[in-house]
């Protein structure tokens, strides 16, 4: 439990150090005086470091072990939260935001088989569903934490906390954590796991759940301030009390995982998901705008929990980290950086509605791919 409750807080901050640029962007794409193409690209150089940061995991980690890896992208991490708000430049924006994700990419396939190697695999479900939540409270808690940082004592203010707090729990993670150690000689390479099938899946799926979720979550800011006309504060706001449902979903999702299996809660969860993006784009009345965004922002969670748990049981120790880090840097790069670029694009050139109408269309076309990925034991 002590370990759980470790790695429940370093993902919060990990996570948090991505989110909190969502709030903010309407307040650089205004200072820096960029286009939404521009602003949505500031993603894209997140998803660059992110997948930079995994490729370095698979040289780095065998030799320094799981518990040095981290703490050392945490420490990338906090660099990069420091310059944030010295930022003056659009490249000074790009450049910070490849540090964030530089630092931050390197965790998830760290912390997995560290988790799985210190709980039972009958706990795992729960186990990984409980980590799960942090992402989902720094979704609901960052926006609404700007939000008031901006009324009453301005954003540099809660990056400059969240880099405090983040070398805080980095120091309590490395004096309390265990280091169990991967075998250089029995680590799948990442070429090995490139030639599965069902990794391919589950990175087409993980791909579309994470421009779903965060690729989604990062513009949504932008699209209430610029079509719908909403003051900054307003928009957080509202975009962060629509993330209650998440969170409150995600305690309930390791049973349920247990109860209906991964692959039906994966595809419940995707389907819903594009269901709630295509209503977010079509919605007319503020009510129905907002009742859109909840429910997209409380189904699409869930699959995060299911995809780690299958991952977990389509690998073993050994090659655990190598598919989890290339299942994430290939939906880190689509999810997180490509599609909000292109949302960017589209907003340029005609509005985001259009770029999130076709966005909810393929999520719920990529749930054919489901039935092709080979059994899971329950």
């Amino acid at each position: 439990m002590k370990i759980l409750l470790i790695l429940w807080s370093l993902w919060f901050f990990n996570f948090s150090t991505r989110t909190v640029l969502s709030p903010l962007l309407p307040v650089f794409e205004r200072d820096l005086g960029i286009s939404h193409a521009l602003a949505g690209s500031t993603f894209l150089f997140v998803a660059l470091g992110y997948t930079s940061s995994l490729l370095v995991a698979g040289w780095v980690t065998p030799r320094i072990g799981f518990k040095r890896s981290i703490a050392l992208g945490f420490g990338v991490l906090i660099v990069g939260l420091v310059f944030l708000p010295f930022v003056r430049t659009y490249v000074h924006l790009a450049s910070v935001a490849f540090l964030l994700g530089l630092g931050g990419g390197i965790y998830l396939p760290c912390a997995l088989p560290l988790l799985t190697s210190t709980i039972s695999p009958d706990r795992w479900g729960k186990s990984i569903t409980f980590h799960e939540t942090a992402a989902s409270f720094s979704i609901l808690a960052i926006p609404l934490l700007a939000a008031a940082a901006m009324r009453f004592v301005g954003w540099p203010v809660l990056v400059l906390t969240l880099s405090a707090l983040c070398l805080g729990a980095t120091v309590v993670f490395v004096v309390l954590s265990p280091d169990p150690r991967p075998k250089r000689e029995g680590k799948s390479p990442f070429s090995e796991v490139l030639r599965r099938r069902d990794f391919w899946i589950m990175s087409a799926l993980w791909g579309f759940a994470a421009a779903g979720g965060l690729g989604l979550y990062n513009l949504i800011p932008l699209f209430l301030v610029n079509e719908k006309g909403l003051p900054i504060e307003l928009a957080n706001t509202i975009f962060g009390l629509t993330r209650v449902g998440g969170l409150l979903v995600m305690f309930l999702a390791g049973f349920f995982i247990d109860k209906v299996g991964v692959k039906r809660v994966l595809l419940m969860s995707l389907l819903l998901t594009g269901f709630a993006t295509t209503g977010i784009a079509l919605a007319d009345a503020f009510p129905l705008l907002v009742g859109m965004l909840f429910l997209q922002a409380t189904f699409m969670p869930i699959f995060f929990p299911a995809g780690l748990l299958t991952i977990s049981k389509l690998t073993d120790f050994t090659d655990r980290s190598a598919f989890a880090g290339a299942t994430v840097a290939v939906g880190v790069i689509f999810g997180t950086g490509l599609a909000p670029t292109l949302l960017g694009v589209v907003a340029d050139l005609h509005s985001f509605q259009t770029g999130i109408l076709f966005q909810g269309i393929l999520t719920m076309l990529v749930c054919l791919l489901l039935p092709l990925l080979r059994k899971i034991h329950q």
